[in-house]
């Protein structure tokens, strides 16, 4: 129906209802065989004309609280909860008449009352009996479809909306047959007229005794390790397993039934939820000219993605790649957010080119996430690692300072503390560089943050898709060590925490991600195989490696000289004001610009010889050598 046509047949079916409870309350009140004659004569000349009034009001209050312009197949507790309110306002405005004009204009009370209950309980029982028939008519065009029969694993909130949203679907071919839970409480209860069977410890039997197809989870929140026990409880008996979106989805309005996902290894490591206040970010980056570098990269698209929907007045994606760029561009333009614009492939190693876009479009919120991540290949390469990762870094900084940035955001990194890789120190000389610039008073009008973090799920060069070409391959799985642990954040989740710390607007800070607790990579990758269906050790080999060049068995976030102290979000500590400056700013930028000229021609072994020797005395405080900081990183 056009919205014409649907607004006019709601409007002769509430109203028929409303003319049907007039009426009837008459009955109910002076008998059903009374007629005319049956009732009070000084009722019975007023009887049309009340009901004129009686009648109006219902249909005006259910147009004021939106009932004519709802979807009127989808009734649930809201849409209950307005029309008992409607139904509520016109009772109450029609005993308001009552008093005052002494019957002349509205019926007597009792029958007020009574026309009250029918309406509201006619009125319900109207739009229910509109769902099923939509859900019936879905049902028959849907007929030549076998639904498959679906578990779900919790009774909760979220498998309520599943079991909710799959009835009022049936073309997503799935129907419910059975809940299983966590609490003792719920058994041999029902959700939606669907059994609550009892613990996910049953599932095998049952599934092999009631013809199901596959297990749903509906636990979003549940904690990783209980989560891990179903899964491999499940995958142990060859069941299909797949599960609702995560808590931060949900939250964000993007749970969606269509969005059933297989199990994936973000829903094992998932931490408690993050909440981000998106307001206080929208109201630190809306209206503003904001300049992203590294936009191609796995970090770099999602900066992108959650700065557009904090509606800048422009932003400037820079990425030396242009097929990288050219895919986060697309992103953006497909998913229909209103936000302008700029691309350009430039190398941030490229002073004049960075300078243009500068001259060209004032920005005055930069977030430089462009960076050489990949440790092995940065240590057969320390002078690139150095030219792109620190010196690129000091001379954007100090271009930000030229033109006036207002804040300035630099992406780091766990590996530059107490960096055994060269690719850890080139990160940590560019904290320092930036560091010697606030020493040294050379800021001017700009705001520098610094933001450490450690590994995030899915990123380029993470050892998550490593994992997963080797399982897909057969195998074998190699692993440096069984005793490596690694912190792990989602994507998403860390770039909203890099936003919400910037977002604090402290002067000069460095900032710390709380990334949870450290998990065995060993431990990933027996999960991962696990997801996939097969045993460790048994169907998947794992191989262990040993540290490569430059890799540490664990990563820390901090110096133990570092003070953490808290910020504005639970997730997010800040460093110690008077512990972010360098020993000697003039003396480091000296060394620095030295080794720049001195080191260009120099072979790789001197080279990462001459970087370390560059942090020598610098890792830190006063006191703390490269040689301590080494057996540290050991």
């Amino acid at each position: 129906m056009n919205r014409t046509t649907r607004i006019l047949t709601l409007f002769a079916l509430y109203c028929s209802v409303a003319v049907f409870s007039y009426i009837f309350s008459w009955k109910l009140r002076f008998g059903f065989y009374a007629g005319v004659d049956g009732i009070p004569e000084r009722f019975s000349d007023r009887i049309v004309m009340q009901g004129y009034i009686v009648v109006s009001l219902k249909l005006i209050c259910l147009y004021a609280l939106g009932q004519f312009t709802g979807l009127v197949r989808f009734f649930r507790m809201p849409d209950a909860i307005r029309l008992f309110a409607a139904s509520c306002m016109a009772s109450f405005i029609a005993v308001l008449v009552w008093i005052v004009s002494s019957y002349v204009y509205v019926p007597p009370a009792s029958i007020l009352l009574v026309d009250f209950i029918l309406f509201t309980f006619l009125v319900m029982g109207l739009r229910v009996g509109i769902r099923v028939i939509d859900e019936k008519r879905k049902g028959l065009s849907c007929s030549g479809k076998t639904l498959e029969r679906v578990a779900v694993v919790g009774a909760g909130q979220a498998g309520s909306a599943l079991v909710t949203e799959l009835l009022s679907q049936p073309k997503l071919g799935m129907r419910v047959v059975v809940f299983f839970d966590d609490s003792r409480a719920k058994h041999s209860r029902q959700l939606h007229g669907v059994s609550i069977a009892g613990s996910p410890e049953l599932i095998p039997s049952y599934f092999r005794t009631h013809d199901l197809d596959k297990v749903i989870l509906a636990m979003p929140s549940a904690k990783p390790e209980r989560l891990r026990e179903i899964i491999s409880l499940l995958k142990k008996h060859n069941i299909p397993v797949e599960t609702v979106p995560s808590v931060g989805e949900i939250v964000s309005g993007k749970f969606n039934v269509s969005k059933i996902r297989e199990v994936n290894i973000e829903d094992l490591l998932y931490r408690d939820p993050v909440e981000i206040n998106f307001e206080e970010i929208k109201k630190f980056v809306g209206g503003n000219v904001v300049l992203l570098t590294g936009a191609g990269g796995s970090i770099g698209q999602e900066l992108a993605t959650q700065l557009a929907s904090m509606q800048p007045s422009l932003l400037i994606l820079l990425d030396r790649s242009e097929g990288a760029l050219f895919l986060t561009e697309k992103m953006l333009l497909d998913s229909e957010m209103e936000v302008s614009l700029e691309t350009r492939v430039v190398d941030v190693k490229d002073r004049q080119q960075l300078e243009a876009v500068f001259e060209a479009f004032k920005p005055s919120i930069v977030y430089h996430a462009a960076a050489h991540k990949h440790v092995g290949m940065m240590e057969r390469q320390p002078m690139e690692a150095f030219l792109n990762n620190a010196l690129a870094t000091y001379e954007f900084a100090k271009l930000a300072v030229k033109h006036s940035v207002r804040n300035f955001c630099l992406i780091s990194t766990d590996k530059a503390v107490y960096p055994t890789s060269v690719m850890g120190a080139t990160k940590r000389l560019a904290e320092l560089a930036i560091q010697a610039l606030i020493a040294q008073g050379k800021c001017g009008a700009t705001d520098f943050s610094i933001v450490r973090f450690g590994n995030v799920i899915g990123s380029s060069g993470s050892v998550i898709p490593i994992f997963e070409k080797q399982i897909d391959r057969g195998g074998p799985v190699t692993v440096t060590d069984s005793k490596m642990t690694r912190y792990f954040m989602t994507i998403p989740e860390a770039v909203g925490l890099v936003l919400q710390a910037t977002s604090f607007q402290e002067k000069h800070a460095l900032f710390v991600l709380e990334m949870g607790q450290p998990v065995k990579i060993d431990a990933v990758a027996r999960d991962l195989i696990r997801l996939k269906g097969l045993e460790p050790g048994v169907d998947i080999e794992i191989v262990y490696t040993g540290a490569k060049p430059g890799e540490k068995l664990s990563e820390v976030l901090q110096y133990d000289e570092e003070a953490l102290l808290p910020s504005a979000h639970p997730k997010v500590s800040r460093i110690a004001s008077d512990q972010t400056g360098c020993v000697d700013a003039v003396a480091f930028l000296s060394d620095f610009n030295e080794f720049t000229e001195r080191a260009a021609s120099k072979p790789a072994d001197l080279v990462r010889l001459e970087l370390f020797g560059l942090l020598d005395g610098r890792i830190e405080l006063q006191g703390v050598s490269v040689q301590s900081a080494l057996v540290k990183g050991d």
